[in-house]
């Protein structure tokens, strides 16, 4: 085989193999995005009062058969006890104030 035609067979490979990777790529980055945004932890945004947070919470657990319970501020974050229908304690979580991210420390 010529060197000429070595090196289109090279080309037309090279091209092929980067469509399909790209191809790849973008398809995962989307199947992450897709699953980030169906696993949500707050509202990515900051949040300043604790009526903020509440509306978060009522968000986030809207449906759960659950009670969220007094908002504490502090520092850094908002905090909550989540309660069971009888009113037993299941979860305590925090509100980071500044990206509105909702994570338990029960």
């Amino acid at each position: 085989m010529n060197s000429a035609r070595k090196q289109k067979s090279i080309n037309v490979v090279a091209a092929v193999l980067s469509v399909l990777f790209s191809l790849m790529f973008s398809t995962a980055f989307t199947c992450t995005a897709s699953a980030a945004q169906q696993r949500s932890y707050g509202e990515k945004k900051v949040i300043t009062t604790a009526e903020e947070a509440l509306k978060t919470l009522k968000k986030h657990f809207e449906k759960r058969d659950v009670v969220i319970g007094e908002v504490a501020e502090k520092e850094l974050y908002f905090e909550a006890e989540i309660k069971d229908l009888k009113n037993a304690v299941i979860d305590k979580v925090i509100i980071d104030k500044r990206t509105g991210r909702i994570r338990s420390i029960y």
